[in-house]
């Protein structure tokens, strides 16, 4: 699972989007890292910013800590607490808002087209389960969390570079018109790039994850392969490298398929989660299982937004949250400098800050 604990330290200080003056000049001080405390719940911190007129928003992750996410959090399972004292439900408006416009995941979907796949009755089979795969992963236009999920589809062969299919797009039909191409003319090298696939699918997730302006980036790769690798392009040693040296922001998944693949490698390269399918016939149900993986973890991550009484200088932030007799908390730091009356949270929000 992604933990992004302190991971936008230098984003949760004072002079970010409150639109003061820097820490030293506003009276704040907010340099210490954010602090957790376990009792069955981790919380994790991706995002932090303040914004008159005494806006604070929080994007965070809540998981086991056996990493297991939490999906199904209300409102009414968060505490705030500055400087020690809870907020009351009257102070500070409390919502758990809907994220996009703050919150990014972005899905590569990489597939084995070898002459073994497409030379074969698994063709058919694997378009199917790449369909069910985005509609599993993909929220539905329209609904809360729609622009959320991006998802960009390319296909190997024994080519020493992975093939783009479909760029990265919140358009499920786009995505299935693009799957529905996959045909056994796409490719007339029989080899296998595994090694190369999974180094090339990781850099080209890399540049998309982290912060820019007030959108919070994560990834997943999703690797499926019949077979091992046979082209030589790049030893198994940078491919099990590039895995191990990928930023926590950045999930892996890998699903095998018969009786060729080199499962303990996979197993490597499935960082987050590993899937086999026997045969054909299973192999639908793996691509769901990765897929309801992807989507409770993007589920796992929340956007609080609430009002602050405070009306200057740095004041400590716990959030705590009990689930099912489970509990964590989260404490950082916030800028209440330049804040005042008339804060008001709505879901048209995320949008504006």
């Amino acid at each position: 699972m992604i933990m992004l604990i302190g991971w936008c330290l230098c984003l949760a200080g004072c002079g970010g989007s409150s639109g003061g003056d820097d820490d030293s000049s506003s009276g704040c001080d907010c340099d210490q890292e954010p602090t957790i405390e376990e009792s069955g719940l981790t919380l994790s911190l991706a995002n932090q910013e303040e914004k008159l007129p005494a806006n604070v928003s929080v994007i965070f992750k809540v998981e086991t800590e056996t990493e297991v996410p939490i999906t199904e959090l209300e409102v009414t399972n968060v505490g705030i607490l500055e400087d020690g004292f809870l907020i009351s439900e009257d102070e500070s408006k409390k919502a758990l808002l809907p994220k996009p416009g703050k919150f990014k995941s972005y899905t590569l979907l990489l597939l084995d087209l070898s002459g073994s796949v497409l030379e074969s009755e698994k063709l058919s089979t694997l378009r199917g389960g790449a369909r069910e795969f985005v509609k599993a992963v993909m929220p539905p236009f329209g609904s809360d969390e729609f622009g959320e999920i991006e998802i960009g589809i390319w296909w190997f062969d024994g080519a020493a570079d992975i093939h783009p299919l479909v760029p990265f797009v919140t358009d499920i039909d786009e995505l299935i018109s693009g799957i529905e191409t996959i045909d056994k003319d796409i490719s007339n090298d029989s080899s296998t790039n595994l090694y190369g696939a999974v180094i090339q699918g990781i850099d080209n997730v890399k540049s998309l994850t982290g912060k820019e302006k007030s959108i919070v980036s994560v990834a997943s790769v999703v690797i499926f392969t019949d077979g091992d690798d046979q082209a030589g392009w790049r030893s198994e040693e940078d491919a099990l490298k590039a895995v191990g040296n990928a930023a926590e922001a950045i999930s892996i998944y890998s699903i095998g398929l018969g009786d060729e693949i080199n499962e303990s490698i996979l197993k490597a390269f499935g960082r987050d989660d590993f899937v086999f399918a026997d045969d054909i016939d299973d192999l639908v149900e793996q691509f769901e299982k990765i897929a309801g993986n992807i989507r409770k973890d993007v589920r796992s991550y929340y956007l609080l937004e609430y009002c602050s009484p405070k009306r200057k200088g740095s004041h400590d932030l716990k959030i705590s949250v009990n689930y099912n007799g489970l509990n964590g908390s989260l404490t950082t730091c916030f800028c209440a400098e330049g804040f005042k009356g008339g804060c008001e949270v709505s879901e048209n929000t995320p949008d504006e800050i």
